[in-house]
């Protein structure tokens, strides 16, 4: 029996480099590239929809921020020094909370919990892939950082849809997988 790769239960047949029957001749060796597909241990992988669903919440929970922020630009435009100093400073504030926030939600409150607001909400964590322990503060932000690498053509963001792990470039850079596991 040949040892064949499968989606569904153990592989059959010896283990691939064991001897083989001789009667049967040589049999067909499975090219290196192959793999198995990865089967998690812990709680089942997020699925690419719920991880737009909480990515999605993220972001309409930052858009408050920004209109603040774009309200002062456009008050800064106008003529007049005390209108066009408050609307630069209602854009500092605008900015500064978008930045704030955003820090505060995906690398300090996700570092240390596994999870955003909108991860929370849709029911799914961020956890180190060796461990399913929470990431912690710094890879949280390096994770943030190498989602450069995802948006550029937003292939990075699709990559979970074919992706054995459902990872994105900066999940599998930093070790990370997204699981669903509502929070308690």
């Amino acid at each position: 029996m040949t040892h064949q790769m499968s989606n569904f239960g153990p592989p059959t047949g010896p283990p691939p480099g064991a001897p083989q029957d001789p009667a049967r001749g040589p049999q067909p060796q499975a090219p290196p590239w192959a793999q198995q597909s990865y089967v998690p241990s812990g709680p089942p992988l997020a699925t690419w929809g719920r991880r737009v669903g909480g990515a999605l919440i993220d972001a309409a929970l930052l858009l408050p921020f920004y209109l603040v922020a774009g309200v002062g630009g456009g008050l800064s435009q106008e003529s007049g020094f005390f209108v066009t100093a408050f609307g630069l400073l209602v854009t500092a504030v605008g900015w500064f909370g978008f930045i704030g926030f955003a820090v505060w939600n995906h690398v300090l409150k996700q570092g240390r919990t596994g999870y955003t607001i909108g991860k929370g909400v849709v029911g799914i964590k961020l956890v180190r892939k060796d461990s399913s322990a929470t990431v912690g503060v710094p890879v949280a932000l390096l994770r943030q950082v190498l989602h450069v690498l995802d948006g550029f053509c937003l292939i990075g963001y699709l990559w979970p849809l074919w992706d054995d792990k459902r990872q994105t470039f900066a999940d599998k850079i930093v070790g990370t997988l997204v699981v669903v596991e509502p929070r308690a």
